[in-house]
């Protein structure tokens, strides 16, 4: 539906006073008023100033009733507003279509192992919505398996690349181990919620032990080692597991001489399992004695 802005014909504001109102229409009519048409004036220009003298008029009629110009003002904006509207959807259905077109170079990249390339692709997707205020979604292109599927193959990218040895920083690097590991997270709790995936968890898990236990691995990541050990324990891995990845944790606190810490791990990795393998070595640096006999 359209109707005239006949703020816009008077050349006014919104909030423009009844006095206001009828100066803009003294002004306008005397302009196009067909008295005082110009004799040199053309037939298109006549047309034009008659038009206008029109439009004025109505203009004003309308505005100067308190009462027609109340209706007049919220059929308006009841159009203002659903224009409005149309045109959100329409920049999101422009937003989509430019979007799937990335997406499909992404997934071409990464199915491809060339992970540079879709993680650019990837992040240049992320920062043009942050500059707009918003988040971008990958729902909002595919349902809920593809879309957690992709993030599987993004979490992929990201792992590879913080554990690569390729020309970058180690702050780049760590950035990029967190972010695989985030997506990682992401996937499991969504699993949690709507189980669909229990042919690739199993995986997701085994990628997450690796990535929890990089951080005791790492220096300057000994800070991380209660997040970590609470990580670790929701991943409800079997015993055998989890006591595993303490021994590992103990192994790397007994490399940067936290033997008190080392010590600590191991026994909550013996009350998992006490008959656990391989642990002969550092029951010994500990001086724990044989591991058998812990409790």
């Amino acid at each position: 539906m359209q109707i005239p802005n006949y703020y816009q014909i008077l050349e006014i504001g919104r909030n423009a006073t009844a006095s206001e109102i009828k100066q803009a229409f003294r002004k306008l009519a005397k302009r196009y008023h067909p008295d005082k048409l110009h004799i040199n004036f053309g037939p298109d220009e006549v047309a034009h100033a008659k038009q206008m003298f029109r439009e004025v008029c109505n203009a004003y009629d309308v505005l100067q009733d308190q009462k027609r110009k109340s209706d007049y003002d919220r059929i308006l904006q009841n159009i203002e507003r659903k224009q409005l509207s149309y045109r959100s959807y329409f920049d999101r259905l422009n937003r989509l279509n430019h979007d799937s077109a990335k997406l499909e170079l992404l997934f071409q990249a990464l199915l491809h192992q060339n992970y540079e390339t879709g993680i650019s692709i990837y992040e240049q997707l992320c920062q043009r919505c942050e500059k707009k205020g918003t988040k971008w979604c990958i729902d909002d292109f595919f349902n809920y398996e593809d879309s957690r599927d992709c993030e599987f193959l993004i979490a992929e990218a990201y792992q590879n690349l913080g554990f690569s040895n390729g020309d970058v920083s180690v702050s780049e690097r760590h950035r990029k181990i967190e972010l695989a590991m985030q997506i990682y997270e992401s996937l499991l709790s969504a699993e949690g919620q709507r189980p669909c995936f229990k042919h690739f968890i199993k995986e997701v898990k085994e990628r997450l032990k690796r990535i929890y236990l990089y951080h005791f691995s790492v220096e300057g990541y000994e800070q991380m080692t209660q997040i970590s050990l609470t990580k670790i324990q929701a991943l409800k891995l079997p015993k055998r597991e989890t006591a595993w990845m303490y021994k590992k944790i103990a192994e790397f606190y007994v490399e940067i001489n936290l033997f008190p810490e080392a010590r600590e791990v191991l026994l909550m990795a013996f009350e998992l399992q006490p008959n656990l393998a391989g642990a002969k070595k550092i029951c010994r640096t500990l001086n724990m004695g044989n591991e058998k006999m812990i409790s």
